[in-house]
C-alpha cells in the first residue's frame, strides 16, 4: 500500500511538472504581424540663423523650437522565436506626426518680424527587434534607421516688405526604442515602446536677401531629433 501511495505522488507529480512546462512553453512569437499604433512624439529642433537684416540687434539667432503632438501611425513585421526563449525579427513602421514648431521675433516699432517653422509632416523606420520571451510577455530592443518629410520656412516683413524663404527634405537618422508586448491571444498582442530617432542638422537654407539687405553668408540650419512613447496593437498572422 504504501508502494502503491508513493507511486501515485511520483506520477501526480511529474504530471504536473509536465502541464507546467507545457504552460510556460505554449505561446510562440514565430509568425508575421501588422498592426495600428498610436501615441504621443516630442519633436526637437535647435534652430541656427543669421542675416544682417534679421530684426534681432545681433542679426543671429540660437533657438530650440519644440513640440509636441499626437502621433498615429501603423507597423508590420516578422519575428522568429529560437531556442532558450529568444525572439528576434524585422519591423517596418510609419507615422503621421504633422509637427509645426514656431518661432517669431518682433520689433513692433516698426512693425517689423522675423518668423520660423520647423515641420515634420511623416515619419517612419525600418527596425531589428530583439526580445526574451517569458511565456505571454515579450520584452524587447530594437534599433536601426528612420527617415521623416520635414521642412524649415522663413518669412519676415519690415517697412511693408515681405521676404520668404523654404527648404524641405527626406531625411535619415539612426534609431533606438524598446518595450514590452504581451500575447493577448495566440493571434493578438499589444504592447507600449519608446523610440527615439536622431535626424542631426537635418535642413539647412541660405538667406541671402532681406527687404534689399544682401548678405551671402545667411543662412538657416535646423538640428532634429525625436522622442516617441506609444501603444501598439498587432494581428498575428
Amino acid at each position: 500500500m504504501q508502494k502503491l501511495c508513493h507511486s501515485i505522488i511520483v506520477l501526480l507529480a511529474t504530471s504536473n511538472i509536465a502541464t507546467a512546462t507545457e504552460q510556460t512553453t505554449s505561446y510562440n512569437w514565430t509568425g508575421a504581424y501588422a498592426g495600428v499604433n498610436l501615441g504621443s512624439i516630442w519633436t526637437e529642433a535647435n534652430l541656427t540663423a543669421n542675416q544682417d537684416n534679421f530684426v534681432s540687434e545681433s542679426g543671429t539667432y540660437n533657438q530650440k523650437l519644440n513640440s509636441t503632438d499626437v502621433n498615429p501611425g501603423f507597423q508590420f513585421g516578422y519575428l522568429q522565436q529560437l531556442e532558450h526563449q529568444i525572439v528576434v525579427g524585422a519591423e517596418a513602421d510609419f507615422s503621421y506626426p504633422d509637427t509645426n514648431s514656431h518661432f517669431t521675433s518682433a520689433y513692433p516699432a516698426i512693425n517689423a518680424y522675423d518668423h520660423f517653422n520647423v515641420r515634420n509632416n511623416l515619419q517612419g523606420s525600418m527596425k531589428l527587434r530583439m526580445g526574451y520571451a517569458i511565456e505571454r510577455f515579450l520584452p524587447f530592443i530594437s534599433a536601426g534607421v528612420s527617415f521623416a518629410s520635414m521642412g524649415l520656412h522663413y518669412e519676415n516683413e519690415e517697412l511693408n516688405s515681405e521676404n520668404t524663404y523654404s527648404t524641405s527634405s527626406t531625411q535619415t537618422a539612426w534609431v533606438l526604442g524598446g518595450g514590452l508586448e504581451y500575447g493577448v491571444f495566440d493571434n493578438l498582442s499589444v504592447r507600449t515602446e519608446y523610440i527615439y530617432s536622431d535626424y542631426g542638422n537635418a535642413l539647412n537654407m541660405t538667406i541671402p536677401d532681406l527687404t534689399g539687405v544682401n548678405d551671402p553668408a545667411g543662412a538657416a540650419d535646423a538640428n532634429i531629433s525625436t522622442n516617441v512613447l506609444r501603444a501598439a496593437v498587432n494581428y498575428r498572422f
